[in-house]
Protein backbone atom coordinates (compact mmCIF):
# COMPACT_ATOMS: atom_id res chain seq x y z
CA UNK A 1 0.00 0.00 0.00
CA UNK A 2 2.84 2.56 0.73
CA UNK A 3 4.53 1.46 -2.57
CA UNK A 4 1.30 2.82 -4.64
CA UNK A 5 0.85 5.70 -2.48
CA UNK A 6 4.40 6.57 -2.75
CA UNK A 7 3.97 6.25 -6.88
CA UNK A 8 0.93 8.12 -6.76
CA UNK A 9 2.23 10.87 -4.88
CA UNK A 10 5.38 10.94 -7.31
CA UNK A 11 2.83 11.03 -10.25
CA UNK A 12 1.02 14.13 -8.73
CA UNK A 13 4.02 16.19 -8.15
CA UNK A 14 5.79 15.26 -11.15
CA UNK A 15 2.17 16.25 -13.36
CA UNK A 16 2.07 19.46 -11.44
CA UNK A 17 5.89 20.31 -11.82
CA UNK A 18 5.73 19.42 -15.77
CA UNK A 19 2.73 21.62 -15.79
CA UNK A 20 4.51 24.52 -13.86
CA UNK A 21 6.82 24.06 -16.37
CA UNK A 22 4.84 24.75 -19.23
CA UNK A 23 3.31 27.47 -18.16
CA UNK A 24 6.29 29.02 -17.35
CA UNK A 25 7.84 28.08 -21.27
CA UNK A 26 4.12 29.87 -22.54
CA UNK A 27 4.58 32.85 -20.49
CA UNK A 28 8.39 33.27 -21.44
CA UNK A 29 7.66 32.95 -24.78
CA UNK A 30 4.97 35.74 -24.18
CA UNK A 31 7.40 37.76 -22.41
CA UNK A 32 9.59 37.47 -25.08
CA UNK A 33 7.04 38.27 -27.85
CA UNK A 34 6.39 41.41 -26.19
CA UNK A 35 9.48 42.64 -25.74
CA UNK A 36 10.46 41.43 -29.46
CA UNK A 37 7.44 43.43 -30.53
CA UNK A 38 7.98 46.93 -28.79
CA UNK A 39 11.41 47.27 -29.91
CA UNK A 40 10.48 46.33 -33.05
CA UNK A 41 8.32 49.66 -33.18
CA UNK A 42 10.76 51.78 -31.16
CA UNK A 43 12.68 51.21 -34.14
CA UNK A 44 10.04 52.33 -37.16
CA UNK A 45 9.11 55.05 -34.75
CA UNK A 46 12.61 56.16 -34.76
CA UNK A 47 12.87 55.25 -38.99
CA UNK A 48 9.55 57.49 -38.88
CA UNK A 49 11.22 60.48 -37.02
CA UNK A 50 13.63 60.82 -39.04
CA UNK A 51 12.03 60.39 -42.40
CA UNK A 52 8.37 61.54 -41.78
CA UNK A 53 7.58 58.15 -43.25
CA UNK A 54 5.02 56.25 -41.49
CA UNK A 55 6.09 52.43 -42.54
CA UNK A 56 4.58 51.23 -39.11
CA UNK A 57 4.22 47.45 -39.01
CA UNK A 58 0.62 46.31 -37.78
CA UNK A 59 1.71 46.09 -34.24
CA UNK A 60 0.89 50.48 -34.57
CA UNK A 61 -2.44 49.38 -34.80
CA UNK A 62 -3.69 48.17 -30.89
CA UNK A 63 -6.77 46.82 -32.97
CA UNK A 64 -4.67 45.07 -35.20
CA UNK A 65 -4.42 40.55 -35.51
CA UNK A 66 -0.84 41.54 -34.11
CA UNK A 67 -1.99 44.12 -31.31
CA UNK A 68 -4.76 42.38 -29.81
CA UNK A 69 -2.36 39.30 -29.72
CA UNK A 70 -0.28 41.03 -27.20
CA UNK A 71 -2.62 42.56 -25.25
CA UNK A 72 -4.21 38.74 -25.14
CA UNK A 73 -0.79 37.75 -23.64
CA UNK A 74 -0.41 40.91 -21.19
CA UNK A 75 -3.84 40.06 -20.32
CA UNK A 76 -3.31 36.31 -19.71
CA UNK A 77 0.50 36.17 -18.79
CA UNK A 78 1.05 39.81 -17.05
CA UNK A 79 0.16 40.70 -13.38
CA UNK A 80 -1.84 44.22 -12.83
CA UNK A 81 0.93 46.54 -13.38
CA UNK A 82 2.24 45.16 -16.51
CA UNK A 83 -1.23 45.31 -18.32
CA UNK A 84 -1.54 48.76 -16.94
CA UNK A 85 2.03 49.41 -18.67
CA UNK A 86 0.70 47.64 -21.92
CA UNK A 87 -2.23 49.85 -21.82
CA UNK A 88 -0.18 53.30 -21.70
CA UNK A 89 1.88 52.10 -24.11
CA UNK A 90 -0.08 51.62 -26.35
CA UNK A 91 -2.07 54.78 -25.48
CA UNK A 92 1.20 56.68 -26.17
CA UNK A 93 1.53 54.75 -29.94
CA UNK A 94 -1.95 55.92 -30.82
CA UNK A 95 -1.43 59.38 -29.73
CA UNK A 96 2.28 59.37 -31.66
CA UNK A 97 0.67 58.28 -35.22
CA UNK A 98 -2.32 60.57 -34.60
CA UNK A 99 0.23 63.19 -34.61
CA UNK A 100 2.26 61.93 -37.67
CA UNK A 101 -1.11 61.49 -39.58
CA UNK A 102 -2.34 65.08 -38.56
CA UNK A 103 1.14 66.66 -39.64
CA UNK A 104 1.20 64.50 -43.04
CA UNK A 105 -2.40 65.74 -43.58
CA UNK A 106 -1.90 68.96 -42.99
CA UNK A 107 1.18 69.40 -45.15
CA UNK A 108 -0.64 66.97 -48.00
CA UNK A 109 -3.21 69.88 -47.69
CA UNK A 110 -1.70 72.84 -47.30
CA UNK A 111 1.34 72.74 -48.48
CA UNK A 112 3.50 69.40 -49.83
CA UNK A 113 5.68 67.79 -47.46
CA UNK A 114 9.14 69.09 -46.89
CA UNK A 115 12.29 66.67 -47.98
CA UNK A 116 13.15 65.62 -44.53
CA UNK A 117 11.57 66.37 -41.13
CA UNK A 118 11.90 69.96 -40.32
CA UNK A 119 14.01 71.16 -37.05
CA UNK A 120 12.16 71.33 -33.41
CA UNK A 121 10.52 74.75 -33.01
CA UNK A 122 9.55 75.49 -36.82
CA UNK A 123 6.55 73.44 -37.06
CA UNK A 124 4.39 73.08 -34.19
CA UNK A 125 3.01 70.32 -35.40
CA UNK A 126 5.81 68.11 -35.83
CA UNK A 127 7.21 69.41 -32.28
CA UNK A 128 3.97 67.20 -31.43
CA UNK A 129 4.95 64.14 -33.97
CA UNK A 130 8.28 64.34 -31.18
CA UNK A 131 6.89 64.74 -28.14
CA UNK A 132 4.45 61.97 -28.43
CA UNK A 133 7.00 59.80 -29.53
CA UNK A 134 9.25 61.02 -26.77
CA UNK A 135 6.31 60.14 -23.90
CA UNK A 136 6.18 56.80 -26.34
CA UNK A 137 9.76 55.98 -26.00
CA UNK A 138 8.57 56.31 -22.15
CA UNK A 139 5.77 54.33 -22.17
CA UNK A 140 7.74 51.36 -23.74
CA UNK A 141 10.69 51.42 -21.84
CA UNK A 142 8.48 51.35 -18.72
CA UNK A 143 6.79 48.19 -20.87
CA UNK A 144 9.87 46.88 -21.11
CA UNK A 145 11.01 47.24 -17.31
CA UNK A 146 7.66 45.62 -16.25
CA UNK A 147 7.97 42.37 -18.24
CA UNK A 148 11.77 42.40 -17.26
CA UNK A 149 10.43 42.84 -13.75
CA UNK A 150 8.03 40.37 -13.88
CA UNK A 151 9.88 37.37 -15.90
CA UNK A 152 13.00 37.68 -13.75
CA UNK A 153 11.01 38.19 -10.39
CA UNK A 154 8.83 34.89 -10.99
CA UNK A 155 10.88 32.66 -12.12
CA UNK A 156 10.25 28.84 -10.47
CA UNK A 157 12.54 28.43 -7.99
CA UNK A 158 14.72 25.35 -9.81
CA UNK A 159 15.74 27.94 -12.20
CA UNK A 160 16.71 30.43 -9.74
CA UNK A 161 19.24 27.93 -8.16
CA UNK A 162 21.15 27.43 -11.25
CA UNK A 163 20.43 23.70 -12.00
CA UNK A 164 18.21 24.00 -14.80
CA UNK A 165 15.51 22.61 -13.95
Amino acid sequence: MATILGVWISQGLSARRERSHRTWERRSAAYEDILVSMARLRGERKEATSTGELRLARLANPDSEDGARLSAQANLYGGPELRRAQEAAFAALTKWVMALMAWRSYHDTYSSLPDSPPQRGRDALWDAVLDAGANADKADLALTAQVRKEALGERPKRFLRGNGG
